[in-house]
Protein backbone atom coordinates (compact mmCIF):
# COMPACT_ATOMS: atom_id res chain seq x y z
CA UNK A 1 0.00 0.00 0.00
CA UNK A 2 1.13 3.14 -0.89
CA UNK A 3 1.51 5.81 1.77
CA UNK A 4 0.38 9.08 1.79
CA UNK A 5 1.84 11.68 0.05
CA UNK A 6 4.28 13.93 2.32
CA UNK A 7 4.97 10.72 4.42
CA UNK A 8 7.81 8.28 3.97
CA UNK A 9 7.49 4.33 3.96
CA UNK A 10 9.38 2.80 6.50
CA UNK A 11 12.37 1.54 5.70
CA UNK A 12 13.33 -1.81 6.13
CA UNK A 13 10.53 -1.85 8.98
CA UNK A 14 12.96 -0.45 11.05
CA UNK A 15 10.82 2.37 11.95
CA UNK A 16 8.02 -0.30 13.50
CA UNK A 17 10.94 -1.33 15.91
CA UNK A 18 11.19 -0.26 19.29
CA UNK A 19 14.53 1.43 20.55
CA UNK A 20 16.17 -0.33 22.96
CA UNK A 21 17.74 1.84 26.03
CA UNK A 22 21.39 1.00 24.52
CA UNK A 23 21.17 0.83 20.69
CA UNK A 24 23.66 2.93 19.35
CA UNK A 25 22.79 4.67 15.97
CA UNK A 26 21.32 3.21 13.37
CA UNK A 27 21.22 4.59 9.63
CA UNK A 28 19.12 3.23 7.36
CA UNK A 29 19.17 4.40 3.21
CA UNK A 30 16.09 3.82 1.22
CA UNK A 31 16.87 6.23 -1.50
CA UNK A 32 14.43 8.98 0.05
CA UNK A 33 15.47 9.22 3.38
CA UNK A 34 17.73 8.16 6.61
CA UNK A 35 16.85 6.89 9.55
CA UNK A 36 18.68 7.68 12.94
CA UNK A 37 18.19 5.87 16.49
CA UNK A 38 19.83 6.48 19.48
CA UNK A 39 18.90 4.91 22.65
CA UNK A 40 18.11 6.29 26.08
CA UNK A 41 21.52 5.13 27.75
CA UNK A 42 23.84 6.22 24.73
CA UNK A 43 22.39 9.36 24.89
CA UNK A 44 22.66 9.79 28.74
CA UNK A 45 26.55 8.47 28.60
CA UNK A 46 26.63 11.70 25.76
CA UNK A 47 25.95 13.94 27.75
CA UNK A 48 27.82 12.73 30.67
CA UNK A 49 30.84 12.80 28.75
CA UNK A 50 29.71 16.59 27.73
CA UNK A 51 29.57 17.69 31.15
CA UNK A 52 32.86 16.13 32.09
CA UNK A 53 34.59 17.89 29.13
CA UNK A 54 32.93 20.99 30.21
CA UNK A 55 34.33 20.86 33.31
CA UNK A 56 37.64 19.73 31.87
CA UNK A 57 38.24 23.06 29.62
CA UNK A 58 36.98 25.59 32.23
CA UNK A 59 39.58 24.31 34.68
CA UNK A 60 42.24 24.06 31.95
CA UNK A 61 41.42 27.53 31.05
CA UNK A 62 41.59 28.83 34.52
CA UNK A 63 44.92 27.21 34.89
CA UNK A 64 46.11 28.31 31.65
CA UNK A 65 45.04 32.12 32.72
CA UNK A 66 47.36 31.45 36.06
CA UNK A 67 50.35 30.57 34.23
CA UNK A 68 50.29 33.51 31.63
CA UNK A 69 50.02 36.42 34.52
CA UNK A 70 52.74 38.34 34.37
CA UNK A 71 52.22 40.50 37.50
CA UNK A 72 53.29 39.51 40.59
CA UNK A 73 54.40 40.77 43.98
CA UNK A 74 56.50 40.07 46.69
CA UNK A 75 55.63 39.09 50.09
CA UNK A 76 58.01 39.36 53.28
CA UNK A 77 58.24 38.18 56.03
CA UNK A 78 61.31 38.33 58.11
CA UNK A 79 63.45 36.60 55.81
CA UNK A 80 61.19 34.50 54.07
CA UNK A 81 59.86 35.63 50.80
CA UNK A 82 57.16 34.60 48.68
CA UNK A 83 56.94 35.80 45.30
CA UNK A 84 52.57 35.86 43.76
CA UNK A 85 50.64 36.83 41.29
CA UNK A 86 47.32 37.84 43.45
CA UNK A 87 43.71 36.59 42.02
CA UNK A 88 40.24 37.72 43.87
CA UNK A 89 40.67 34.85 46.31
CA UNK A 90 44.53 35.60 47.46
CA UNK A 91 43.63 39.59 47.65
CA UNK A 92 40.61 38.58 49.84
CA UNK A 93 43.04 36.51 52.28
CA UNK A 94 45.45 39.47 51.88
CA UNK A 95 43.25 41.74 52.62
CA UNK A 96 41.85 40.04 55.72
CA UNK A 97 45.30 39.36 56.89
CA UNK A 98 46.08 43.27 56.20
CA UNK A 99 43.10 44.71 58.40
CA UNK A 100 44.05 42.12 61.29
CA UNK A 101 47.99 43.33 61.45
CA UNK A 102 46.96 47.01 61.03
CA UNK A 103 44.53 47.15 63.22
CA UNK A 104 46.46 46.05 66.02
CA UNK A 105 49.73 47.05 67.85
CA UNK A 106 51.96 44.26 66.22
CA UNK A 107 51.28 46.26 63.19
CA UNK A 108 52.97 49.32 64.80
CA UNK A 109 56.13 50.39 66.01
CA UNK A 110 56.23 50.10 69.52
CA UNK A 111 56.22 53.37 71.84
CA UNK A 112 58.38 53.22 74.64
CA UNK A 113 56.84 56.16 76.52
CA UNK A 114 53.57 55.27 75.58
CA UNK A 115 52.55 51.26 74.97
CA UNK A 116 51.74 49.29 77.61
CA UNK A 117 53.71 45.93 77.61
CA UNK A 118 50.76 43.85 78.81
CA UNK A 119 48.14 45.56 76.29
CA UNK A 120 50.48 44.41 73.62
CA UNK A 121 50.69 41.21 74.87
CA UNK A 122 47.27 40.95 74.80
CA UNK A 123 46.93 42.40 71.24
CA UNK A 124 49.52 39.74 69.88
CA UNK A 125 46.97 36.74 71.30
CA UNK A 126 44.02 37.86 69.88
CA UNK A 127 45.81 38.63 66.29
CA UNK A 128 47.45 34.74 67.01
CA UNK A 129 43.88 33.27 67.12
CA UNK A 130 42.49 35.54 64.24
CA UNK A 131 45.03 34.44 61.71
CA UNK A 132 45.19 31.32 62.72
CA UNK A 133 41.35 31.04 62.12
CA UNK A 134 41.73 32.62 58.71
CA UNK A 135 44.27 30.08 57.78
CA UNK A 136 41.85 27.51 58.68
CA UNK A 137 39.65 28.87 56.87
CA UNK A 138 40.93 28.26 53.39
CA UNK A 139 38.82 25.48 51.50
CA UNK A 140 41.70 22.57 50.96
CA UNK A 141 41.21 21.97 47.24
CA UNK A 142 41.46 26.19 47.23
CA UNK A 143 44.95 25.61 48.92
CA UNK A 144 45.79 22.35 46.31
CA UNK A 145 44.82 24.39 43.24
CA UNK A 146 45.81 28.01 44.15
CA UNK A 147 49.84 28.28 44.52
CA UNK A 148 49.48 32.19 45.20
CA UNK A 149 46.62 31.23 48.24
CA UNK A 150 49.19 28.79 49.45
CA UNK A 151 51.72 31.39 49.82
CA UNK A 152 50.10 33.63 51.22
CA UNK A 153 48.66 30.74 53.92
CA UNK A 154 51.96 29.72 54.43
CA UNK A 155 53.08 33.06 55.34
CA UNK A 156 50.64 33.81 57.56
CA UNK A 157 51.33 30.49 59.51
CA UNK A 158 55.18 31.40 59.86
CA UNK A 159 54.20 35.14 61.12
CA UNK A 160 52.61 33.35 63.83
CA UNK A 161 55.43 30.09 64.06
CA UNK A 162 58.73 32.26 63.65
CA UNK A 163 57.14 35.29 64.63
CA UNK A 164 54.54 35.94 67.64
CA UNK A 165 56.04 32.37 68.82
CA UNK A 166 59.01 32.64 69.91
CA UNK A 167 58.68 35.79 71.69
CA UNK A 168 55.89 34.99 73.59
CA UNK A 169 57.47 31.77 74.92
CA UNK A 170 60.26 33.48 76.17
CA UNK A 171 58.73 36.60 77.47
CA UNK A 172 55.33 37.30 78.24
CA UNK A 173 54.53 34.42 81.46
CA UNK A 174 57.68 35.82 83.02
CA UNK A 175 56.77 39.06 82.99
CA UNK A 176 53.19 39.58 83.71
CA UNK A 177 54.02 37.29 86.59
CA UNK A 178 56.06 40.05 87.30
CA UNK A 179 54.40 43.16 86.44
CA UNK A 180 51.38 41.62 88.46
CA UNK A 181 53.61 41.25 91.66
CA UNK A 182 55.81 45.17 90.83
CA UNK A 183 52.21 46.50 90.55
CA UNK A 184 51.41 45.96 94.06
CA UNK A 185 54.17 47.37 95.72
CA UNK A 186 53.91 50.36 97.68
CA UNK A 187 56.24 52.21 96.14
CA UNK A 188 54.76 51.87 92.76
CA UNK A 189 51.15 52.83 93.78
CA UNK A 190 52.25 56.45 91.91
CA UNK A 191 53.60 55.69 88.76
CA UNK A 192 52.24 55.23 85.59
CA UNK A 193 52.25 51.13 83.92
CA UNK A 194 54.62 52.29 81.39
CA UNK A 195 56.94 53.25 84.53
CA UNK A 196 56.33 51.16 86.25
CA UNK A 197 57.32 48.42 83.27
CA UNK A 198 60.63 50.19 82.65
CA UNK A 199 61.54 48.47 86.16
CA UNK A 200 61.70 45.01 85.05
CA UNK A 201 65.45 43.51 85.31
CA UNK A 202 65.61 42.88 81.64
CA UNK A 203 63.73 45.35 79.92
CA UNK A 204 66.01 46.80 77.48
CA UNK A 205 66.05 42.83 75.96
CA UNK A 206 62.48 42.92 76.20
CA UNK A 207 62.04 46.01 74.35
CA UNK A 208 64.37 45.38 71.68
CA UNK A 209 62.43 42.18 71.07
CA UNK A 210 59.52 43.17 71.09
CA UNK A 211 60.54 46.18 68.51
CA UNK A 212 62.17 43.66 66.12
CA UNK A 213 58.61 41.28 66.22
CA UNK A 214 56.83 44.83 65.25
CA UNK A 215 59.36 45.27 62.73
CA UNK A 216 58.72 42.59 60.88
CA UNK A 217 55.07 42.34 61.07
CA UNK A 218 54.82 46.17 59.94
CA UNK A 219 56.86 44.44 56.95
CA UNK A 220 54.46 41.83 56.08
CA UNK A 221 51.81 44.30 56.53
CA UNK A 222 53.27 46.29 53.73
CA UNK A 223 53.62 43.60 51.87
CA UNK A 224 50.48 42.73 52.01
CA UNK A 225 49.05 45.65 51.65
CA UNK A 226 50.59 45.93 48.15
CA UNK A 227 48.88 42.36 47.50
CA UNK A 228 45.47 43.95 47.86
CA UNK A 229 45.89 46.57 45.68
CA UNK A 230 47.33 44.84 42.66
CA UNK A 231 45.45 43.79 40.25
CA UNK A 232 45.76 40.36 38.25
Amino acid sequence: MTPPAGQLEPLDGVANDAVGAMDLVILHWNGMGIEIRIGLGWMLIAAAVAILLFAFSRSAVRRRLRKFRVRSVKLKFGGAEAEVCPDHDTRRVAHQAWVEIKSRKVGLPFDADHDVIVEVYDSWYQLFSVLRELAKSIPPDRLHDCDDTREVVNLLLKSLNDGLRPHLTQWQARFRRWYEVEAQKSECADLTPQEIQKRFPEYDALVSDISAVSAKFVEFADSLARVVKEQS
